[in-house]
């Protein structure tokens, strides 16, 4: 998977001329916790930063809510590009997921640009790559999970094709992954449209296998 796929495409942005109190003003009526500013052209919007809830607290008066009904576009008036972090870390769309999440956690930051030969195309966020995780594992989705435990990947996934032909069931999706304490077992999950009957589950089990999760 892509970031392509899970970013939001066209965000809001801002000119970096903008006063900090109007860029406030923005973020509370979209719920925002960024905002990107960038300069546009012909060719297309030119990232030149990125600006956080934090950056905004930072410079307005002690005590004076940035995000309070009484601020003014006019209530501190310099310009964003004061107060904006200028070396912003992106990513491209055809940036994996995993290289993404990999960043976030690397960078400790929870959203990244996502830039095209030099202009913005989209932002993606923690928040993205969770609903992409929930999307693949099919957490959200109406159905029954079976978890199994293993030694290896291409066996278990050999056999559960196998069987769900037999059974004439709808395999959803799978995946697997090792187990991070014990580096020799294998966690591979399936979801299925409906409940594998008696007889599949007794045969993984006759096949050795461990039965982690099945509903």
């Amino acid at each position: 998977m892509f970031v392509e796929k899970w970013m939001s495409r066209d965000p809001v942005t801002v000119p970096p001329q903008t006063t900090i109190s109007a860029a406030a003003l923005q973020m509370s009526q979209h719920k925002f916790r960024h905002l990107l500013v960038v300069e546009e052209s012909s060719k297309g919007k030119k990232l030149v930063g990125l600006l956080s809830k934090y950056d905004i607290a930072r410079a307005f008066p002690k005590n004076l809510n940035p995000f309070s009904p009484e601020v003014t576009e006019d209530t501190v008036a310099e310009p964003i590009s004061t107060i904006m972090v200028r070396n912003v870390v992106t990513v491209e769309p055809s940036c994996a997921l995993e290289e993404a999440a990999r960043i976030f956690r690397a960078r400790r930051i929870n959203a990244m640009p996502v830039v095209r030969a030099g202009n913005l195309v989209g932002i993606i966020t923690e928040s993205d790559i969770f609903d992409a995780l929930l999307n693949m594992t099919g957490a959200n989705s109406r159905g029954v999970k079976l978890v199994l435990e293993s030694n290896d990947v291409k066996t278990t996934l050999a056999l559960i094709a196998q069987l769900t032909e037999q059974h004439r069931l709808h395999l959803l999706d799978a995946s697997s992954f090792h187990d991070h304490i014990s580096e020799n077992k294998v966690f591979s999950a399936f979801h299925f449209s409906t409940r594998p009957n008696e007889q599949f589950i007794q045969l993984l089990c006759t096949r050795g296998y461990r039965i982690v999760k099945l509903g």
